[in-house]
């Protein structure tokens, strides 16, 4: 699929691989690529509509990769759902249409399910949905004997138009595949209604009823999405307990699609889960990682980093009400929709931009505490920006160097700048003082030695020895200097520089190293090295920087 030319949206719902412009060997990674790439086009708050199609034709795809299942169901399958649904409400219309539709087919069904059902010699079912009153058609089908797939997927429209049940749906398709378990229509078809249905009444029980049917690991599978509203939804026991029975009723001693269900479910429940479930779901994962390819590796990755910081979360929270946004932001995107996440990571960014100072007394230099949310925000920063970039790229621009030549240069002509050159000069002086007294008083016990040999010898050696702890003083007295300016002067400084530019933070500290000791206009700038090594150091400056690199992003 070209990027340069609209998408083809009539390939959807059934044909999500070409649409997608995905063919031959790929994977997950792969389709997300394309994914971005057209979310980017076509935003949720600007094209409601396309984004709803492009994010339905994506969990469908993105489900089947994961789990291993065929990418493709079949066209009947969505024929046979539409065409039911239309046949009913028209003739629960006053005045219903008389252009006779199609029956529909199941082209990857056996010859005989393929063909539409008759009950009668004379009339198709779909014709008799037409002129004969529902209730009647659905009690005749209901005590059919046996019954093809055809009349499941019959009753099942049926019943969600007459039977008061509000789990009358699934229930047929559940009874229609445990006479049919290998009919793939009826699979998908209740793949889909876990997909869309938003209710919780019932949901438990229809869930384990579905475990005594589809015994085989391709539950997972089927029920994904059931299990994320319930636990979204519900407590954690309940789905606990649940997913527990359902488990017991299972057979299947492969355990791949068991490894992509707790992977993914786990991103969710570790904000939710008691630790006991916890530590046995990563024992289990943990026993079997040799079973995962990369991409669900990199998962494993990060459910593990988030498990880290829950550990160190407590410390973490110590701090001010800045840390509670940024904690909960990152709780949102584990446990919300993606939209939802993507929106909330982009309103913290806002914040955090527009509360500069605040964010600067929140975090000092060097915080371990930091390093694992650190890594987090990166990995999660990456995702968003993936899906938000509208053509931002990450670049080290050619006039980098210049601008921060002029950068340093504006600094250094500050009152602050020649306040911070003399600070850093005074160590320097105080050890070169010391050093050419030492020096002096070598010499004049050179020139008048006594008798005593060694005492000139000594003497220089504890000159030196003194020297070199006046020289480690003096270093560690210029670095607190140091220190003190940028806290107080320079990363003020660096965040104004990128109000208005922006440029990788490992970029702007690789110039500022280079062009250590250099002299701009009268002055000269010095430890510009430990400026850039405080620079990398700078918790809030990260931050800053992160949230201006994703708003920049999405303008």
């Amino acid at each position: 699929m070209s990027d340069s030319g609209d998408p083809q949206w009539d390939l959807l719902p059934d044909q999500p691989e070409p649409f997608f412009g995905l063919s031959g060997e790929y994977d997950v990674r792969d389709l997300k690529r394309s994914y971005n790439a057209l979310i980017r086009k076509f935003k949720p708050e600007k094209f409601p509509e396309e984004f709803q199609k492009i994010r339905a034709a994506y969990e469908r795809l993105d489900d089947a990769l994961r789990y291993g299942e065929t990418s493709q169901t079949s066209p009947g399958t969505s024929d046979l759902q539409f065409n039911w649904a239309e046949l009913l409400q028209e003739q629960l219309e006053p005045e219903p249409t008389t252009v006779p539709l199609q029956p529909p087919t199941d082209a990857n069904a056996d010859h005989e399910h393929a063909e539409p059902v008759f009950l009668s010699d004379e009339q198709p079912l779909h014709e008799r949905v037409r002129t004969e009153r529902l209730q009647d058609l659905y009690q005749e089908l209901k005590t059919l004997p046996v019954k093809t797939p055809y009349e499941y997927y019959a009753l099942a429209f049926l019943s969600d138009f007459l039977d008061s049940h509000s789990q009358s749906f699934p229930m047929w398709l559940l009874k229609g595949l445990k006479a049919h378990p290998d009919d793939q229509a009826l699979f998908e078809l209740l793949h889909q209604y876990f997909v869309t249905c938003d209710s919780l009444e019932g949901l438990e029980e229809l869930l384990v009823n579905t475990s005594r049917v589809v015994r085989s690991d391709r539950f997972y599978y089927l029920t994904e999405n059931a299990w994320d509203r319930l636990l979204r939804e519900s407590p954690f026991l309940a789905f606990r307990h649940t997913l527990a029975a359902c488990e017991e009723n299972l057979l299947d001693y492969r355990v791949d699609h068991l490894l992509v269900f707790y992977i993914h479910i786990l991103k969710a429940a570790l904000w939710k889960a008691d630790r006991v479930w916890l530590a046995s779901t990563f024992s289990l994962i943990e026993t079997n990682l040799r079973r995962l390819p990369p991409w669900l590796e990199y998962e494993f990755h990060f459910l593990e980093l988030i498990r880290v910081y829950q550990r160190e979360r407590e410390l973490f929270l110590t701090g001010g009400p800045l840390r509670a946004i940024i904690d909960q932001t990152i709780q949102d995107y584990c446990t919300q929709s993606e939209q939802q996440a993507d929106q909330s990571f982009l309103e913290c960014q806002q914040l955090l931009v527009s509360q500069r100072n605040e964010l600067l007394e929140e975090f000092d230099l060097t915080r371990t505490e930091c390093e694992t949310i650190q890594m987090l925000w990166e990995k999660i920063a990456e995702d968003v920006f993936e899906r938000i970039n509208t053509g931002f790229h990450d670049s080290f621009p050619e006039t980098l160097e210049q601008r921060t030549k002029q950068l340093v240069a504006q600094l250094s002509e500050e009152d602050s700048g020649a306040d911070y050159r003399r600070s850093v000069k005074i160590p320097r002086l105080g050890f070169l003082l010391f050093l050419a007294v030492s020096v002096m008083i070598s010499l004049l016990g050179l020139v008048f030695k006594g008798d005593a040999i060694n005492g000139p010898f000594l003497i220089l050696g504890c000159l030196l020895l003194l020297n070199g702890v006046v020289f480690v003083i003096s270093s560690i007295i210029s670095e607190h200097v140091v220190r003190a300016f940028y806290l107080s002067w320079w990363r003020q400084n660096l965040m104004q520089f990128y109000q208005s530019d922006w440029v990788p933070l490992v970029a702007l500290a690789l110039q500022l190293k280079q062009l250590k000791q250099k002299q701009f206009r009268k002055n000269k700038a010095y430890n510009l090295d430990e400026v850039a090594i405080f620079m990398l150091h700078d918790v809030s400056l990260y931050f800053y920087t992160t949230a201006q690199r994703l708003l920049t992003a999405c303008e």
